[in-house]
């Protein structure tokens, strides 16, 4: 519907107005009226109309005077005056500051019902314009974001000098200078799985995606990046001086997008320290992998590093902390781990695993035996339910158990981290097999639909009926390369095949790969294949 405020000061012409048209028939709400342009700027401000009809000549604040603000405060909005024969002067005046039309009084219903229409059609147009590009601004941002997934990687791992890390950013077009640094890493279902099982297609998760998306177009001293299958990182810069604050409402406002997700989805964060150094982000990561890595173990959302310490040290003094209301020989804590998490987040699960328990519980060499033997056939009848065959454990294996329990704490570790390591192995393995036939029936569809304007991850996600963030990530990580890259490249070999092959002009071959926009395309175009359209024909081909 399109929002209408009416301004006249004539009660007669106002209400003869209002009963004129069924507003509702033709795709309009009124949702305000007043009597001059005094009266009507406040409302105007509190209900954002789309459409404004005024008189011109009214007492306290005429209508060109109101026109002038509205338009300078809302430069979308659409007006149209009313105008007597002897004030058509004026009317050219308020059509030169933006006015979009006219009417003359007395107003004829026929004439005021046709240019209604015609105002809806221009406004819808617009709309669909402006709906357009913004999808192409985001598939730009998408096709950008596995560049600077590899530059976040590269950053972390510190090897590159400070001129490749700002020329690298520069390209990207990424500021990355600032006072300090932090890093988080969150995800929108701790509880996901790995295991190859399918995350089914839910609005929700559609929903919390595309808010995500906006929270970080809006947040530009944040830096988002696909961190792994069910994971995010960013990179949050600014300013020292209120830094600690400024993290802490970046993380209260995510935990209030994550918790619209569906009800069953645990949502996490891990918080790393701030650091100073482009090259000490490295720290940062590490630290807040270590907080992330809790939530296995941790029935809260969110984990910085400083208090992972403190629950460390209060494990190793035996005290009992209330907030870690947790039962570390819950099968579900492991089941959640082999379903979902990380080979590198193995070493420090083993050891939040077993600090879960209290150093002074530990310290019984019975109730050690009872936790390995636990935890080792817990993971067996893990991988048993997956459909990962394991062998069964013999007696070799129950005295290696028996070994590591038996010796020093790290070897007890050690062993526990051996075994995990390779569950995690085998069900990756698993996971690999059972990926492929999401990503057959995925790439089947984009086959078959690629060249349909509306083709996009949301609805190729429904088709293969995996969640968008799922299959976003394992598209990403499977093919190397985003879907909206994938889509791109299939669509740009398509038109060259055309520009070789046919007489069909450059805006002809846009629209049958998918490009309704001519202009956009050619742009696509010259930005991944380094030519214009019109210069690739001419070399027939050979760029």
């Amino acid at each position: 519907m399109i929002r209408v405020f009416l301004v006249e000061d004539e009660v007669t012409v106002r209400e003869n107005i209002k009963r004129m048209v069924p507003w509702e028939a033709y795709g309009f709400e009124l949702v305000g009226e007043a009597a001059d342009g005094e009266l009507a700027l406040p409302l105007i401000r509190k209900y954002q109309p789309d459409l404004l009809i005024t008189d011109i000549k009214m007492p306290f604040m005429d209508g060109l005077t109101l026109c002038g603000i509205v338009k300078k405060e809302q430069p979308g909005i659409k007006i149209v005056i009313l105008s007597g024969y002897d004030e058509f002067s004026y009317a050219q005046q308020a059509i030169s500051i933006g006015v979009e039309d006219y009417l003359l009084k007395p107003i004829r219903k026929a004439a005021f019902v046709k240019r209604l229409e015609e105002i809806r059609r221009r406004f819808e147009a617009e709309q669909e314009k402006q709906e357009y590009y913004d999808k192409f601004k985001r598939e730009l941002q998408e096709y950008e974001q596995h560049a600077r997934r590899d530059f976040f990687e590269t950053l972390i791992d510190g090897n590159m000098s400070y001129q490749e890390i700002y020329e690298r950013a520069d390209r990207l077009k990424l500021d990355i200078a600032a006072e300090i640094y932090n890093v988080l890493v969150f995800t929108l279902n701790a509880n996901g799985n790995s295991s190859g099982e399918r995350e089914r297609y839910d609005e929700k998760s559609a929903g919390v995606l595309a808010e995500l998306d906006k929270f970080f177009q809006e947040n530009q001293e944040c830096l988002p990046f696909r961190h792994s299958l069910f994971s995010y990182a960013v990179l949050i810069k600014g300013q020292k001086e209120n830094f600690r604050s400024y993290v802490d409402r970046y993380v209260e406002r995510l935990g209030e997008i994550l918790s619209k997700g569906k009800k069953d989805a645990k949502w996490f964060i891990g918080v790393g320290e701030p650091v100073e150094r482009i090259s000490q982000l490295k720290d940062s990561y590490i630290k807040a992998m270590k907080a992330f890595s809790m939530r296995y173990v941790y029935d809260g959302h969110v984990m910085c590093e400083e208090e992972r310490e403190q629950i460390y040290h209060a494990r190793e003094e035996g005290i009992n902390l209330e907030s870690l209301d947790v039962n570390a020989l819950d099968p579900d804590i492991l089941k959640n781990f082999i379903g979902n998490g990380l080979y590198s987040e193995v070493d420090e699960f083993v050891k939040s695993y077993f600090y879960a328990l209290g150093k002074e519980s530990m310290e019984s060499l019975v109730f050690r035996q009872y936790v390995m033997m636990n935890f080792k056939f817990s993971i067996q009848v893990c991988l048993k339910k997956m459909n990962i065959k394991t062998e069964s454990a013999g007696q070799k294996d129950v005295e290696e158990l028996l070994k590591a329990v038996g010796s020093s704490d790290q070897d007890m570790y050690e062993y526990a981290e051996e075994i995990l390591k390779k569950a995690i192995r085998l069900r990756d393995e698993n996971a690999g097999n059972q990926y492929r036939s999401v990503l057959k029936e995925a790439i089947q569809y984009i086959e078959q639909h690629y060249q349909e304007e509306e083709i996009c991850l949301n609805s190729v996600a429904a088709a293969a009926n995996v969640s968008p963030t799922h299959f976003s990530a394992l598209f990403s990580q499977n093919m190397d390369k985003t879907f909206t890259e994938y889509l791109t490249e299939k669509r740009m070999n398509r038109a060259k095949e055309l520009l070789r092959c046919s007489g069909l002009r450059s805006s002809e071959i846009a629209e049958q790969v998918g490009y309704k926009d001519s202009h956009y395309f050619s742009y696509l175009f010259k930005k991944t294949q380094g030519i214009t359209p019109s210069d690739y024909r001419k070399a027939k081909g050979e760029a």
